[in-house]
């Protein structure tokens, strides 16, 4: 009986579970709210809730990401692979996974390979993930890198088991640190040859939830140390999106600078600024550092934000900071009492302040007590940086003169005027002076430095016409002498010149002019180019490069500055347009002739890189007469390396120090010169490695 009970009792139970079976498999299961299948039975390929969320959404930035997604089957640990899919955009700091830098549910023992934008993941040996289970993985932060770029992005990822890629949520990288703030800035410090400064410029974004508003808000910079500023910046030094700062000045504080925005200047939220502070701002770098950071906030968004690191290089010594007190400086020769004199009035660059503009179109001199002018002048008795006045009125009883020039003078550049003796301005009597200067459309009356005028002049020097073309030239110079003289006419110079290396270094406007020839100096390029006839010769202050007729030249000798002028090799210069150097001795004057038919025979490029050869080997010329280099037209293909006594040496992607540095040349590597622009060389290291360096910093071997 017991048996029979039984029988019907397991009967009756397999009954209920088919009956069951079948209600769970029938179509319309789901309708009556019938729970589903487990995921695990599922025949899918693909994971599924594949979540990506970064710890840190600003560009450039190395942030964590926790990737997490759930599993349609069962992970074995030791065995199956999570594959990693990222976008070209984001870099990492070596292609060498270390276990630690990532963690699978917590455990960090995971085995990690990466390999062209993918990582595969191996599941720890000790986790078995069953399926239906959420995987989490958490890519720590010191090894992955941000995009360089703001925009949306995702990752795709898969299995071993599920091999179909799975795309992630879309998560928005940005230049943004946190809600109340600007963008991180962007910061680049150029450096700019000769008696400038650094060219600065800064890059962010407004706010995503405000704007600045002209007349009332200010952006604030926060430099960081190594970087000198100046008691204070003049705001036509500055644009903020190619406007300049009109209506209020800025102000610096230590190393703030503060820029109030002038009544124009409305920027919406999330827009970009950009600050340029030109090279005349007096801003310059005292050290080298690297990877440091300024803040930039404004008073919309105090919040300070870290710009992005960037590099600092020291500023040459020379840089020009513009004077809080340098006033113009006068000369006057011969500076007897009563005597007709060349007057010479010498404004250090940047010291100029205009009502508009950038350049100065004339001038008006207001001569000291005792001054006798005449009742009219020659426009071309009176120059400006070598350029002649194109018109000229004096007013005798006042002792003004009033002059035009035909076109702007740069204020980036010093500036001077000089007035021949033949404009017949007689000296005051013996005593000390001051002149009042002002320029065209200037904003203030400029008042000179003290000067003297004597009852006997020290020198006695002659007065005649200056050259006419076609004529002979005579110029004569004299070592550490600033009295010169240029066909018998008295000239004096800013620079003496100087014995330096035993090279005879002369001024280059004084020499190049006293030979007819034309000079250019762009400050851009930090280039000379002088132009005489069909003969260009361009100069790289600082390099022994030169180009004559478009053709390379190397001098033993670079042109240097010294007390802002450009300062060359006597002969090179005047032997590229055919004038004869005389020298003795430092006893005796230095003579330069330019015949009347020199156009017509200057030597070729070819001819004078032998002149240069000979130079540098101490042949023809030696010692004082001495201009420099090194044989050979061209240097593609010559054997360079660092010159002795100095330490490595930056090499660029590049020719120019703006762009990535790419290594170092170290003392005793050697390298073959590939190509040459400007003052740069590219370079073949160990015949694999290509890379540019300054061509000052190395030497032939």
């Amino acid at each position: 009986m017991m048996r029979l009970i039984n029988k019907k009792w397991i009967g009756a139970g397999l009954s209920l579970v088919l009956l069951i079976g079948m209600l769970f498999a029938s179509p319309d299961a789901a309708a009556f709210g019938r729970l589903p299948a487990p995921a695990y039975a599922s025949a899918a390929t693909s994971i599924y809730n594949l979540t990506v969320r970064p710890d840190i959404l600003t560009i450039s930035e190395q942030s964590q990401y926790q990737i997490s997604f759930v599993t349609n089957v069962a992970l074995t640990g030791g065995i199956d692979t999570v594959q990693i899919r990222f976008p070209s955009a984001f870099s990492f700091r070596n292609v060498s996974w270390a276990s630690a830098n990532a963690l699978v549910n917590g455990t960090p023992d995971a085995g990690l390979d990466y390999y062209n934008g993918v990582l595969n993941v191996l599941i720890p040996r000790n986790q078995t993930i069953p399926a239906g289970w959420e995987v989490s993985i958490n890519l720590l932060s010191w090894y992955m890198t941000n995009p360089s770029s703001a925009g949306e992005y995702t990752f795709s990822v898969s299995t071993s088991k599920e091999t179909t890629p799975v795309t992630s949520n879309v998560f928005q990288i940005s230049e943004f640190v946190n809600a109340n703030g600007v963008s991180r800035a962007h910061v680049s410090f150029t450096p700019v040859r000769g008696y400038q400064s650094e060219s600065i410029t800064i890059r962010f974004l407004t706010n995503r939830g405000g704007q600045l508003i002209g007349g009332v808000d200010q952006v604030l910079i926060d430099f960081p140390t190594g970087v000198r500023l100046p008691s204070s910046i003049r705001n036509n030094s500055i644009t903020i999106n190619g406007v300049s700062m009109i209506d209020f000045d800025p102000t610096v504080i230590g190393q703030r600078l503060i820029l109030p925005l002038s009544l124009t200047m409305n920027y919406p939220e999330n827009y970009s600024v950009e600050i340029v502070i030109a090279a005349n701002s007096g801003i310059t770098v005292d050290r080298d550092a690297s990877n440091v950071v300024a803040r930039v906030y404004t008073t919309k968004n105090p919040a300070l934000v870290d710009s992005f690191p960037f590099n600092l290089n020291k500023t040459p010594d020379n840089a020009y900071i513009p004077p809080d007190d340098k006033d113009p400086s006068v000369s006057v020769a011969p500076n007897g009492a009563g005597n007709p004199s060349q007057w010479s009035v010498t404004f250090p660059r940047n010291t100029i302040l205009l009502m508009e503009g950038d350049t100065v179109m004339g001038f008006t001199l207001i001569f000291p007590s005792g001054v006798n002018l005449p009742t009219s002048i020659a426009p071309q008795c009176i120059t400006v940086n070598g350029l002649a006045s194109s018109g000229v009125l004096t007013t005798p009883a006042r002792r003004e003169l009033f002059f035009t020039l035909p076109v702007g003078i740069a204020l980036y550049t010093d500036i001077t005027i000089q007035i021949a003796v033949d404009a017949g301005i007689y000296n005051p009597p013996a005593a000390q002076y001051r002149m009042d200067v002002y320029p065209q459309r200037g904003r203030r009356t400029i008042t000179t430095k003290t000067f003297e005028r004597k009852s006997v002049a020290d020198t006695q020097l002659q007065q005649q016409n200056p050259p006419q073309a076609n004529t002979t030239r005579i110029l004569s110079l004299n070592i550490n002498d600033l009295v010169a003289s240029r066909d018998g006419y008295a000239v004096v110079l800013d620079v003496a010149p100087q014995l330096i290396d035993s090279f005879t270094m002369v001024p280059l406007r004084f020499v190049s002019e006293g030979l007819g020839a034309a000079v250019v100096y762009d400050p851009a390029q930090n280039t000379v180019t002088l132009t005489l006839g069909a003969r260009e010769v361009v100069l790289w202050p600082g390099s022994t490069l030169a180009k004559v007729d478009n053709t390379v030249v190397t001098l033993a000798r670079a042109p240097i500055l010294r007390e802002g002028r450009t300062m060359v090799p006597i002969r090179f210069v005047a032997e590229c347009f055919g004038a004869k150097v005389d020298f003795v001795s430092q006893a005796h004057p230095i003579t330069i002739t330019m015949s009347a038919d020199a156009l017509t025979r200057m030597p070729t490029p070819a001819e004078i890189q032998a002149a240069q050869a000979g130079a540098a080997s101490g042949g023809a010329g030696g010692g004082a007469g001495n201009t420099g280099g090194t044989g050979g037209v061209s240097l593609i293909g010559r054997t360079v390396a660092l010159k002795s006594g100095g330490g490595n040496a930056n090499l660029r992607k590049g020719p120019s120090t703006d762009t990535e540095r790419v290594g170092l040349l170290l003392p005793g590597e050697t390298a073959k010169i590939l190509e040459i622009t400007g003052e740069w060389y590219r370079i073949e290291i160990n015949a694999s490695f290509t890379a540019w360096i300054r061509g000052d910093l190395v030497e032939l071997r």
